[in-house]
C-alpha cells in the first residue's frame, strides 16, 4: 500500500498540528500510519513543508516513531518513507546543459540544497539514498509522448472511433508540449 502526504499542504503555521493532530482530533500522519503501518509513505515536494514538519520527519528517520498530540506513541519502524523535491532543480538543469554527469556531482548539489537553506543536513544525512533525475532526454520525451498517445488512441477506439497518429504529430508535441522546468506533466 501507498500513502502520499502533499507538503505543499504542511506549510503554514497549523504544519505540525495538521501533522500529528491538536489533542481533540487525530493528526493526518498517525491516521495514516495506524491504518496502513507497512506501508510506502510519498512525502511529495518535501521542500514545501515547515521547518516543523522537517523536525517531525527528522525524528521518525532517526528513532522510527513519535508521539501524537494525543501522548500515545506511533510506530513508524515498519514504513518506507521517500520524499519527492524540486529543491536544487536550477543548479541540475544548469548541470545537464554543460553536458557534466549528475553522478559526478551528486555532492556538490546536495551541498547547493543545504546551503540554500532548504534542508539541513541531519535531515538529508538520514535518508538512506539520494537519487537526483534528470530532465528527460527528446529521445525519452518522445516515448512519453507515444505512450500517452496509445492511451489515448485505445480510448478513442473503444468508443468505434479510428485515430491514426502521424510521426509529426509526435514530433510537434515533443517540440511544443515539454518544459525542463516542468517535464512531461504539459504533454498532458
Amino acid at each position: 500500500n501507498m500513502s502520499r502526504l502533499d507538503m505543499s499542504e504542511f506549510s503554514g503555521p497549523d504544519a505540525l498540528e495538521r501533522l500529528i493532530g491538536d489533542g481533540e482530533h487525530s493528526g493526518t500522519l498517525p491516521d495514516m500510519l495506524r491504518e496502513h503501518p507497512y506501508a510506502v509513505l510519498l512525502l511529495d515536494e518535501f521542500e514545501k513543508a515547515r521547518q516543523s514538519g522537517h523536525d517531525l520527519f527528522l525524528q521518525i528517520l532517526d528513532e522510527g516513531t513519535f508521539t501524537d498530540a494525543r501522548g500515545q506513541q506511533v510506530n513508524a519502524r515498519n514504513t518506507i518513507i521517500i520524499a519527492t523535491s524540486n529543491a536544487g532543480s536550477a543548479l541540475i538543469q544548469k548541470t545537464v546543459a554543460h553536458r557534466q554527469s549528475l553522478d559526478a556531482l551528486n555532492v556538490e548539489i546536495v551541498n547547493h540544497i543545504i546551503k540554500q537553506g532548504v534542508f539541513r543536513p541531519e535531515l538529508i544525512n538520514r535518508f538512506d539514498a539520494t537519487v537526483i533525475f534528470e530532465p528527460l532526454t527528446e529521445t525519452e520525451q518522445t516515448k512519453v509522448a507515444d505512450l500517452m498517445l496509445q492511451a489515448l488512441q485505445a480510448r478513442i477506439e473503444q468508443r468505434g472511433y479510428q485515430l491514426v497518429i502521424e510521426p509529426a504529430l509526435v514530433t510537434r508535441l515533443v517540440h511544443h508540449g515539454y518544459s525542463p522546468t516542468f517535464g512531461a506533466r504539459a504533454l498532458q
